[in-house]
């Protein structure tokens, strides 16, 4: 139950436990997040010799809650930054491969992978025979993988 004395005591020392919050995470609106987190947490509990000891010890917790949070935050956005970058390197190397290739490979591959037509579409857009279409896509596709995985 909530009584009016734990509430004016809890109230007493909220700079104090507002101090010890900011103290930890060194930023203001969490420290008061974490802060109204372990008043009412120290409220609503029931058989609490140490009102104040206990609210310490649950704003304590709540920072650590928050500094958890922040550092598996970091974490993604670092994983995010890296396959980003990663994601950005591999797409400057295929453009980098494609532009070794003869004009005729990059046409077939373009129209082919790029633009989703069949061989015989790609033969009769670039007037050659299907087999040759064929062949010049194997090559595209062997020089590009090559080049992709091997420093050239």
């Amino acid at each position: 139950m909530i009584t009016a004395r734990k509430r004016h005591i809890l109230e007493e020392h909220y700079l104090d436990f507002y101090s010890r919050a900011i103290g930890i995470l060194n930023d203001e609106d969490d420290a008061k997040d974490a802060v109204q987190e372990a008043v009412v947490k120290t409220l609503v509990r029931v058989g609490v010799h140490d009102m104040v000891a206990y609210c310490f010890r649950a704003t304590e917790r709540e920072c650590i809650n928050i500094l958890r949070h922040r550092r598996k935050m970091m974490q993604y956005d670092e994983v995010t930054i890296e396959t980003s970058h990663e994601e950005e390197e591999l797409k400057r190397q295929l453009r980098d491969s494609r532009r070794l290739l003869l004009p005729l490979e990059r046409r077939v591959l373009e129209l082919r992978r790029d633009h989703g037509y069949s061989n015989n579409e790609t033969a009769t857009k670039v007037g050659l025979s299907v087999s040759t279409v064929k062949r010049l896509l194997a090559n595209a596709e062997k020089k590009i993988t090559y080049t992709m995985t091997h420093e050239i």
